[in-house]
């Protein structure tokens, strides 16, 4: 197993073991990944997965893919306060294809996803690099390819076969993107869509039903709207969903809100990290442009 050698890394660390590999600018190397995620090399299945559990190293799984000219740009290690798991934790891992570039400053990615603690399969989504911002968002709709692989069988081939067909979809997500692009939001639409990602972002409480928006982004939902670069600031459809999305996946909106004790305190919201949240998340989104394309399409 290779890889190819990138220049530079950035890796960031956080709760409980949790790590972010990102390529600077180019792939992620063997010796950054061995050395930041032991979770991709781990060499048997963890304790708690029956006889049934056939255990294949992600980094046997990476290295058919390279042979296939896919290589990893970023992955995210999840964390685990059980010591015993954090080399069998959950990892999300994007990855790109040689020789297929980017398109106005966007690049197709496939996203796996594995563990090797009885938490999740080989899952493979289609997910969008976009340059300018140097952020990914993974795409959900109906029509599009995900992938679920168990652990047997012969799971190397199924995975680079799924990859494949999951990169393939690359000319009809460009096409939704473009589609994105030519629809135009008024003021109206564009809170209406900032209001609902707040909402996707803050979820509801689960037994109150309590809204967790916090007021100042209730009262004045097109904060979470405002543009980091000056090309960001038409109000298409595609830039009011990038706009929502770097922010509130990665973080630095600024709000206040109140405390236990009644006082109003000023937070910045933090990055979506974890692997679960930050899918999920991005999914939602898209999924909230995707529908949102469709009903001014039809208008």
């Amino acid at each position: 197993m290779s890889f190819h050698h990138a220049t530079s890394a950035r890796i960031a660390r956080f709760g409980r073991g949790a790590v972010i590999l990102r390529g600077r600018e180019a792939a992620l190397d063997a010796d950054t990944l061995r050395s930041a995620a032991p979770t991709l090399f781990a060499e048997g299945k963890h304790s708690s997965r029956s006889e049934r559990y056939a255990h294949i190293p992600t980094f046997e799984v990476l290295a058919g893919l390279e042979r296939e000219g896919f290589r990893p740009y970023e992955v995210r290690v999840g964390g685990s306060s059980d010591l015993d798991k954090r080399n069998h934790t959950k990892h999300l891992i994007r990855l790109r294809k040689d020789g297929l570039d980017a398109r106005r400053g966007r690049v197709p990615e496939v996203v796996l996803i594995n563990a090797h603690d009885g938490t999740s399969r080989y899952k493979l989504m289609y997910g969008v690099f976009i340059m300018v911002c140097s952020n990914g968002t993974i795409v959900s709709d109906g029509e599009m390819t995900e992938l679920s692989i168990p652990h047997k069988g012969d799971v190397i081939n199924r995975v680079i076969e799924g990859t494949y067909q999951v990169i393939g979809e690359s000319r009809r997500i460009e096409d939704h993107v473009q589609q994105m692009e030519a629809v135009q939001l008024t003021h109206s639409e564009q809170r209406a869509f900032a209001e609902s990602a707040a909402m996707l972002r803050w979820a509801p409480d689960a037994e109150t039903g309590t809204s967790n928006v916090p007021a100042t982004i209730q009262a004045r939902p097109e904060a979470i709207l405002i543009p980091r670069r000056h090309a960001d600031n038409t109000p298409s459809l595609w830039n009011v969903f990038n706009r929502a999305q770097e922010n509130l996946i990665n973080g630095g909106v600024s709000y206040t809100d109140t405390n236990a004790r009644g006082r109003l305190v000023h937070r910045t919201a933090r990055a979506v990290n974890g692997i679960d949240g930050n899918v999920g998340l991005n999914r939602a989104l898209w999924h909230l442009a995707a529908r949102m394309a469709e009903l001014k399409q039809a208008a």
